[in-house]
């Protein structure tokens, strides 16, 4: 009996063009200046729904930082990366 395996391998890139007047903060779990998003923001970037965003942010799978006032803004780095 013969068998056949066949390997594909996929690569993707993702470009992302951050707008000049984007809001940078520290990023205490990269330990670095990042650019941040709403949640909005990051579902569309991610391809996923608000209410899947709020539950990686929930199971700390997403870095995150509550400003004052209670917005939430979400690390880019760990929404691509």
């Amino acid at each position: 009996m013969k068998r056949r395996v066949t390997e594909v391998e996929i690569e993707q890139v993702v470009v992302l063009r951050i707008p000049a007047g984007a809001r940078c903060v520290w990023c205490p779990e990269c330990v670095a200046q990042v650019a941040v998003v709403t949640p909005e923001e990051a579902a569309r970037i991610a391809g996923v729904t608000t209410r899947a965003i709020y539950r990686q942010i929930e199971a700390r799978a997403l870095h995150f930082t509550e400003m004052p006032g209670g917005a939430l803004l979400i690390c880019l780095n760990s929404v691509v990366g």
